[in-house]
């Protein structure tokens, strides 16, 4: 299933995206922050929509089994937080927290993000320093390099500095609770993010890309993103549980011999068949638990 990318502005983002999307921009006249990969509402190549396709199949069915972005930073992100899965379950709405990785396709030297806290924390202490703007200097600051990958867990405080295009993978709620934004004119949710945030002192999970023909690069309750090269290429068969989404990593990528540009993805069916992948580098992104995704290399 073949998806092109929805463009999302966003007041951080650029204007160019440097090659990593080639979709029409009519009707998107400022900055791009976002290329939403699997969206409901991105299209399908056999037309309509992918949440009308999911519907269709599966009626009771709201959302793609994950979500999957590339994001384009000008400027650095909010400070924010994600619900866990108890916030979740107790909202009564939601239906899971949000965990999700950071693949680093680009940075500049002074790229940089932070996630989680040097030590613990009070509420009151967040409280304060998202109020007068410092909070930053509680965080765990990292100097991000590119082929990188960062885990963060539902309930870790983190932001996103400029400098950056990532491959964002995460469980598929769009709920984000700001506690700061640089003067910036859009509404904070301290309350809801004290709730959620996880006070402990806490290290960065990190994962780096290497020559390998298959990498393991973030583990999450609901979801493994996998990085495969291989020259030869290799099959991607689903077994009846598991949903996966391809995304190129660089140019020259292929599904069943047809070219994959950057900035679209594949969906394959927990029950479709097999699919063939070869030439450049893709990020595969598993549904489900458990690094044991089902691929014959070739």
């Amino acid at each position: 299933m073949w998806i092109a990318p929805r463009l999302a502005e966003r007041i951080w983002g650029r204007r160019d995206l440097g090659g990593w999307v080639s979709v029409s921009r009519i009707g998107v006249h400022g900055p791009i922050g976002e290329a939403w990969l699997t969206d409901v509402n991105c299209e399908v190549e056999t037309g309509g929509t992918l949440g009308a396709l999911l519907a269709r199949d599966q009626p009771a069915r709201t959302a793609p089994p994950l979500l999957a972005k590339l994001l384009f930073t000008s400027a650095p992100l909010s400070v924010q937080v994600h619900p866990t899965d108890v916030a979740a379950h107790a909202s009564g709405v939601l239906a899971s927290g949000k965990d999700e990785a950071w693949h680093v396709l680009e940075a500049t030297s002074d790229a940089q993000v932070w996630i989680g806290f040097h030590q613990p924390v009070t509420a009151r202490m967040l409280r304060a320093t998202s109020a007068d703007g410092t909070v930053l200097s509680l965080m765990r600051r990292h100097a991000v390099r590119t082929g990188e990958t960062l885990f963060v867990p539902a309930g870790t405080v983190h932001a996103i500095g400029a400098g950056l295009v990532l491959l964002e993978v995460q469980d598929p709620i769009d709920v984000t609770y700001r506690l700061f934004d640089y003067g910036r004119p859009r509404p904070l949710q301290i309350d809801e993010a004290l709730s959620v945030a996880d006070l402990r002192s806490s290290r960065v999970v990190i994962g780096t890309a290497t020559m390998a023909t298959r990498q393991i690069l973030a583990v999450a309750p609901r979801f493994v993103l996998e990085r495969i090269e291989s020259e030869n290429g290799f099959t991607l068969r689903s077994d009846g549980s598991r949903e996966h989404i391809v995304v190129p990593l660089a140019d020259g990528a292929t599904v069943d011999g047809r070219a994959l540009a950057r900035g679209s993805a594949v969906l394959v069916p927990a029950m479709g068949d097999p699919v063939g992948i070869a030439g450049a580098a893709v990020a595969v992104l598993h549904s489900g638990l458990g690094p044991s995704p089902c691929l014959a290399m070739s």
